[in-house]
């Protein structure tokens, strides 16, 4: 049965996927023109970020995540901009792009040398900050977009409510929040065996630790709109899968990222892991081939959703 989600929807989902396709090419041409150059850069070449995107810059999620958060966000140079993701690539584009009023964020310090070479090398200065979402430390109405891949998700318990609650207060009125999640046509957890996380984590009795939730269309909205924000749009990526998704011994999807491997481009790659920008194309070319965009939410292929919020107008 189709979903119709929202009833003023703009733009369908054939258009939203060529246009992020577009966004997709911006993010590459920063790849291959302004970061894979720093190849020779010594100061870059020792960053922990830039040995990972040298050769896998964006996954096959990612492929599709980053530029559809890029594409839904309406940026424009002169707006104060806050980053509360995991992947950082985007934001790197966005403040070599000279969006000055840019904040990049994170719970943990892990990214605050590479990003203070990344501001001397690239000659960009992005205020860097650690902090939990949960808590910004900033003032009402203070910034003009946000957005957040990879992180609420990963917040235990009803920390992705407190979260937004935040993201709510700190964003002016009419500016918009994206965030990206997990997805599938119905919600359930992810508690993993014998794995570290390097945010705080929750155990449960079984000593399985909360990794984090798949939410469907009922806990978006259940989450996410009793705030002073209002759901502009919910899109789900989706795929045509490889094999059946299934769930393993530690309880975690298993879709098509985990299945490329299996292919046989896939297992060649697989011997090579260094190969310089290789596994990044193997990853774009799955995800043209099996990734689309639906907002029918019972689509048993949904596996991940990016949400469109805008702040009430006070």
């Amino acid at each position: 049965m189709q979903t119709n989600i929202l009833p003023c929807i703009k733009i369908d989902e054939k258009q939203l996927i060529s246009l992020a396709r577009k966004r997709q090419e911006q993010l590459e041409a920063f790849i291959y023109f302004q970061l894979l150059p720093q190849v020779f850069n010594k100061s870059i070449q020792k960053t922990k970020h830039f040995e990972e995107w040298y050769h896998l810059p964006m996954n096959y999620v990612r492929v599709m995540e980053l530029p559809l958060t890029l594409e839904m966000l309406e940026l424009d140079k002169d707006l104060s901009i806050l980053d509360i993701s995991s992947p950082k690539l985007l934001a790197l584009y966005l403040a070599a792009n000279k969006f000055n009023k840019l904040t990049i964020s994170d719970l943990t310090d892990y990214y605050l040398e590479d990003f203070r070479i990344f501001s001397s090398e690239f000659q960009i200065s992005p205020k860097l900050e650690v902090f939990d979402a949960t808590s910004i430390p900033h003032a009402d109405k203070t910034f003009d977009r946000i957005f957040s891949v990879s992180v609420f998700e990963h917040i235990p318990d009803f920390g992705d409510i407190s979260a937004v609650k935040e993201v709510a207060r700190v964003l002016k009125p009419e500016g918009i929040f994206v965030l990206t999640l997990p997805a599938h046509k119905t919600y359930f957890e992810e508690w993993l065996v014998k794995k570290n996380f390097y945010w705080p984590g929750k155990t449960r009795d079984d000593q399985a630790i909360f990794y984090q939730r798949r939410y469907d269309y009922k806990s978006v909205i259940e989450r996410f709109s009793n705030v002073d924000l209002e759901i502009e749009d919910i899109v789900f990526i989706a795929e045509h899968p490889i094999k059946a998704p299934t769930l393993n011994d530690d309880g975690m999807l298993l879709h098509n990222i985990y299945y490329l491997r299996e292919l046989w481009l896939g297992k060649v790659i697989a011997k090579f892991p260094k190969l310089p920008i290789l596994p990044y194309l193997f990853h774009s070319s799955c995800s043209k081939r099996y990734h689309y965009l639906t907002r029918n939410s019972e689509d048993e292929n949904i596996r991940q959703v990016a949400i469109k919020l805008r702040r009430v107008a006070s």
